[in-house]
């Protein structure tokens, strides 16, 4: 299975995930989200829960495998993928802990583009 497959499963289960980067480390994070950033890349959005924890935004090429672990974890209430500058272009994402939940729109145009 792709690394995104993967990623995609265990934010379905909330499951932690261990990360792998291809420079050979690696982390436990939760995953959250799949998007495209403002500077067009694909990225990961999780919560390292590994030290030190905090949200991250992993590229996707830095990326080499993710793998589910057996630990579960609850949806944190700061987590938010409705932010459109931040996230213009979601491809996945699990439900807030208040079940809204934003699917793959379409990037926004500005007035000259």
């Amino acid at each position: 299975m792709s690394a995104d497959t993967v990623f995609m499963k265990a934010g379905n289960l909330h499951r932690v995930c261990e990360i792998t980067r291809v420079d050979g480390s690696s982390l436990l994070a939760e995953p959250y989200a799949i998007f495209t950033s403002s500077r067009n890349r694909l990225e990961y959005l999780c919560f390292q829960v590994s030290e030190p924890q905090g949200w991250r935004e992993l590229e996707a090429r830095t990326v080499a495998s993710v793998k589910l672990r057996e630990s579960q974890f609850t949806t944190r209430p700061d987590y938010s993928p409705l932010n459109l500058d931040r996230y213009p272009l979601m491809h996945y994402s699990i439900p807030t802990h208040d079940g809204r939940q934003r699917w793959g729109e379409k990037r926004r145009t500005t007035a000259a583009g």
